[in-house]
């Protein structure tokens, strides 16, 4: 188990850094865009478009299960702080399946949106351009399925520490 956490832990890495490569293109392209349309009146072709499509689904979705992995997400500790240990343990390790099985029903729901896009090849006209658009709709299930697949590992983690340490209290 902590091989594939180890493994999961590199992946998120990884794809957080090509998350964080999405905003600083999109502050470039947005940059140049503006640059070029102010002072030569000449616009880089499809930047709202592709900023939309590609740069924002990136920078946001793909990170996603580094966000869980640094428990970087918000938590509202409402009442949980007056739980005795085992029950925020129970409610952690809930909190993961949730999330897996959350994600994954996301992502199933993504799969299918990006296989009609991809078999109709979906694209949006900006100007005289055509913009594919359908291989954001597979960047949405990955980063989704990758967060699924963290949580669940999470989850068995959970269980497997709770039976090894309810073992050694007997």
């Amino acid at each position: 188990m902590k091989t594939i956490n180890a493994w999961l832990e590199g992946i998120n890495q990884i794809i957080t850094l090509v998350g964080g490569a999405a905003v600083v293109l999109m502050m470039v392209h947005v940059s140049l865009d503006i640059l070029f349309r102010f002072t030569m009146n000449m616009p880089l072709p499809g930047t709202i478009s592709i900023v939309a499509h590609y740069y924002m689904i990136i920078a946001i979705f793909l990170p996603l299960a580094y966000v869980e992995q640094s428990k970087a997400s918000i938590s509202i500790e409402l009442i949980s702080g007056y739980f005795p240990p085992v029950m925020n343990r129970v409610l952690r390790s809930f909190t993961q399946l949730f999330i897996s099985a959350t994600s994954f029903l996301i992502a199933y729901a993504a799969w299918e949106v990006a296989m009609r896009n991809y078999a109709s090849k979906a694209a949006v006209m900006q100007g005289d351009y055509t913009i594919p658009t359908w291989p954001s709709y597979f960047m949405l299930f990955f980063g989704v399925a990758l967060l699924g697949t963290y949580s669940i590992v999470n989850f068995l983690r959970s269980l497997s520490r709770d039976s090894t340490h309810q073992g050694a209290q007997s």
